[in-house]
């Protein structure tokens, strides 16, 4: 890797070694607290998120699954009975996920975990203006990207 712009390289590791440590206290703390894995939680946070129903290839986009193993994922969870899947009334070949009852109390449930552990490992060691600061830079970087080539 080029030496041309160490610090910004530098600080896209950090954003990577940040972003595990965080997903691994949640897990951790899920885990020991609810059974319930991270992965799982972001799966209901994106469907909550999207207000209780989504498309399925909007929730591969979304958990950047692939879509055979969105698939896959998503059985798990109505297998779980967390999300069931449905038709969309408009196109039939579409489907729709959509949170149960049990799927938004276990979202409801694990959130003060995930807000604890974001807490301890991210958010009390920064400042206001830092966290501003790096949604600026953030949003910056995803508007670029989300625009059409």
């Amino acid at each position: 890797m080029s030496n041309e712009r160490p610090d910004k390289v530098r600080a896209w590791r950090e954003i990577m070694h940040v972003h595990s440590l965080v997903v691994a206290r949640i897990d951790e703390r899920l885990r020991r607290e609810l059974g319930l894995s991270s992965e799982w939680y972001e799966a209901l946070v994106e469907i909550s998120f999207a207000g209780g129903t989504m498309r399925m290839n909007e929730f591969a986009r979304e958990t950047t699954l692939t879509k055979s193993g969105a698939t896959r994922f998503v059985d798990r969870l109505e297998k779980a009975g967390l999300v069931k899947r449905t038709s969309c009334a408009s196109d039939r070949r579409v489907s729709q996920l959509s949170l149960t009852a049990k799927g938004r109390r276990i979202q409801k449930a694990a959130d003060p975990h995930v807000l604890a552990a974001l807490d301890e490992v991210f958010t009390s060691r920064i400042s206001e203006g830092e966290a501003q600061t790096m949604l600026t830079a953030l949003n910056r970087v995803q508007a670029k990207e989300s625009v059409p080539v």
